[in-house]
C-alpha cells in the first residue's frame, strides 16, 4: 500500500499533498468513550491510499469499503457563475458531477486514516480481507 501514498504524494514525493476524505461510523473505532465524544461524528478522516482527488471513501456499518465515483459534463456557458468571465474566471463551474455512484472496493490489505482532533493527531489502519472489514487498529498518537 505504500506505492499508493507515494503516488498521491505521500512522504519523499514530489506531487502535491492531495488526499480523500473518509467516512466512518465513530462506534467503528478503537477509543473510549470520552474520545468518540471528542470525535464526533466525523471529523474529516484523511487518507492517501486511492486515487487522492479529493473524493469520498466509506467504510460501511456492514464493513464495506466503498468509493464516491462520477463523471465530468461541461456546464453550458449562460449557466456558469461568471458566463462573460475571462481567463480561469470564465473556467470556474465549466465541468459538473454527473452519474454519481457509489461502488465497493474489494480491497486486500490496510487503509491508513487520519485527522487531527483539536491538539490530538489520531491515526487508524483499517484491515480488509477479500473487501471486507476485518480490524481496526490506532488511536491517538502518544506524545
Amino acid at each position: 500500500m505504500l506505492c499508493f501514498r507515494f503516488a498521491c504524494g505521500g512522504i519523499n514525493s514530489n506531487k502535491m499533498g492531495m488526499y480523500d476524505n473518509l467516512i466512518i461510523n465513530t462506534d467503528k473505532l478503537p477509543v473510549t468513550d470520552a474520545e468518540k465524544k471528542l470525535i464526533g461524528k466525523n471529523p474529516n478522516w484523511q487518507t492517501k491510499d486511492f486515487d487522492c482527488d479529493l473524493t469520498e471513501i466509506y467504510i460501511t456499518d456492514e464493513g464495506e469499503l466503498k468509493i464516491n465515483r462520477w463523471s465530468y459534463e461541461e456546464v453550458p456557458k449562460e449557466e456558469r457563475r461568471h458566463p462573460d468571465g475571462e481567463g480561469l474566471l470564465g473556467l470556474m463551474g465549466s465541468l459538473r458531477r454527473v452519474n454519481e455512484r457509489l461502488e465497493t472496493i474489494q480491497h486486500h490489505g490496510y487503509v491508513n486514516f487520519y485527522s487531527n482532533i483539536g491538539d490530538e493527531w489520531y491515526e487508524f489502519f483499517a484491515k480488509f480481507t477479500d473487501g471486507k472489514l476485518v480490524s481496526i487498529e490506532g488511536g491517538k498518537e502518544a506524545k
